[in-house]
């Protein structure tokens, strides 16, 4: 009998530990967090604090644009004002960026361009490119002293000819967005690597190419 009691005794903390109580005494929340957007999901925020006397840009009109923060590194996919799509990284040139950039720099350039060709097989997955330099980016180079009246004039001429950027310049070219290739998205989220173009991860530059087109406005601030 002593012994049957203190086997009863040693199992009651056991039995206590098992025993089924009230769920209000239960010590794990089951209750799901409440939802909320994730980076990139469409409707996210608007842009209050884009200029809107900028020329290029389709604010008013609900065209399709991209603004690219090189100061926050988001690159917006923007609807009038309203985010449809967002990158939270990219990768630019290995000195930094500049308003104009000039051939072998190693810089992004700054200001407001448009998409002027895309090349789905780039051996950095995609390419989309940008119109620098441009006649207006051209003639403020040359109000700078940065080429000649003479350089000047075959960007001009060239753009007004082919509606595309003229490379073979002071100011330099081939300029755009493109992904990794077989690159490492590890680095390129912390390094600055390019010759002046801004770098994402493959995935992210294929889906870019469907969210934009010819002629799309890109403002790089």
């Amino acid at each position: 009998m002593l012994i049957r009691s203190l086997k009863r005794l040693a199992l009651s903390p056991l039995a206590l530990l098992v025993a089924p109580g009230p769920a209000s005494a239960s010590l794990i929340d089951t209750t799901e967090p409440p939802s909320t957007y994730a980076s990139g999901t469409p409707g996210q925020h608007f842009l209050d604090d884009v200029d809107t006397g900028i020329s290029l840009l389709p604010i008013e009109d609900g065209r399709v644009w991209l603004h690219i923060s090189v100061k926050d590194r988001t690159l917006s996919v923007v609807r009038g004002r309203h985010v449809i799509h967002e990158i939270p990284h990219f990768a630019i040139g290995i000195n930094g960026a500049v308003n104009l950039r000039t051939r072998g720099s190693a810089m992004t350039p700054k200001g407001e361009f448009r998409v002027e060709r895309i090349n789905p097989n780039s051996q950095y997955a995609t390419f989309i490119g940008i119109n620098y330099p441009n006649p207006r980016v051209a003639d403020q180079a040359l109000s700078e002293g940065l080429i000649t009246e003479e350089e000047a004039e075959r960007i001009r001429r060239h753009y007004q000819q082919h509606r595309l950027s003229y490379p073979n310049t002071t100011l330099g070219g081939h300029i755009g967005i493109h992904g990794l290739g077989n690159r490492d998205p590890f680095l390129n989220q912390r390094v600055d690597w390019t010759e002046g173009c801004l770098a994402v991860e493959n995935d992210q530059v294929r889906l870019l190419h469907s969210l934009v087109e010819i002629d799309t406005p890109v403002l790089i601030q």
